[in-house]
């Protein structure tokens, strides 16, 4: 197990963000801030992200890289086997994105797309991941090996990829001001048909306060069985979803 305490004279930065792997590694004392910096330019330079570079260079090792996110920054482990990925789930992201981000995806949870990646703090990545799926993402930590196995395997054709930014706006506010319609117009009618009745009005009046309340929650269940029907078929005729590969059996974490 790696020594994860501070070296003796491990430089303390006061008033420096402490929240990425680099400035972990640096606050526990893993490297020094010249390693630290030179690593960063080397990142910048090769479009790597800074885990591998770390490790490329031998200032640290997979473990170390892996055992830090895990424990500092709270992301699960996964090993992955590319023969047990569902192939289906690889299709649903082009090969191209899962090179350009070293990323792999591993299986659906719902509507919840695990993937591993080199750098699971990737913030842009994951926005792409989400516009490219419309699927929610779940960044996991993989071996760089493993990944890159999953790349070499990787099916070959490449699809054209079309972000999927939902129906366009007109479509949307078409959408809520029908829906809005649908919820009101029982009500504007109830109120304009007891308005226009002064019998019925007399009539519930000479009932009794009990009467009343009987008719009150009848109608307001009716109302509410009434809402639930007009929003069902709403959302089958405004709100798309994106179809979904196959969910694959596998456990959050362990062999993939």
């Amino acid at each position: 197990m790696p020594n994860l305490e501070p070296r003796k004279g491990a430089p303390a930065r006061e008033g420096r963000s402490w929240g990425g792997l680099g400035e972990i590694l640096l606050r526990e004392g893993l490297v020094t801030d010249s390693q630290l910096t030179t690593a960063l330019q080397v990142a910048k330079e090769t479009e790597k992200c800074l885990g591998r570079v770390l490790v490329e260079m031998g200032l640290i090792t997979e473990r170390v890289r892996m055992r830090i996110l895990q424990q500092k920054l709270g992301f699960d482990i996964v090993h992955i086997n590319p023969q047990r990925i569902d192939r289906m789930v690889l299709d649903y992201l082009p090969k191209s994105i899962a090179t350009k981000h070293r990323l792999a995806p591993v299986r659906l949870d719902l509507d919840t797309l695990v993937v591993a990646m080199e750098d699971p703090t990737d913030v842009m990545a994951l926005d792409d991941l989400k516009a490219i799926t419309g699927f929610r993402v779940r960044p996991v930590i993989a071996g760089i090996e493993e990944i890159e196995a999953v790349l070499r395997d990787y099916p070959e054709k490449e699809e054209v990829v079309e972000v999927r930014t939902g129906p366009p706006a007109w479509f949307r506010i078409l959408g809520d001001a029908i829906l809005l319609a649908l919820l009101l117009a029982p009500i504007f009618f109830l109120l304009f048909y007891v308005s226009g009745n002064p019998e019925l009005r007399s009539h519930y009046a000479r009932q009794g306060a009990s009467f009343s309340v009987d008719i009150f929650i009848f109608v307001l269940l009716g109302y509410g069985i009434y809402a639930v029907i007009a929003f069902e078929i709403w959302a089958l005729i405004f709100q798309r979803r994106p179809s979904r590969p196959p969910q694959s059996p596998l456990p959050p974490t362990g062999p993939v």
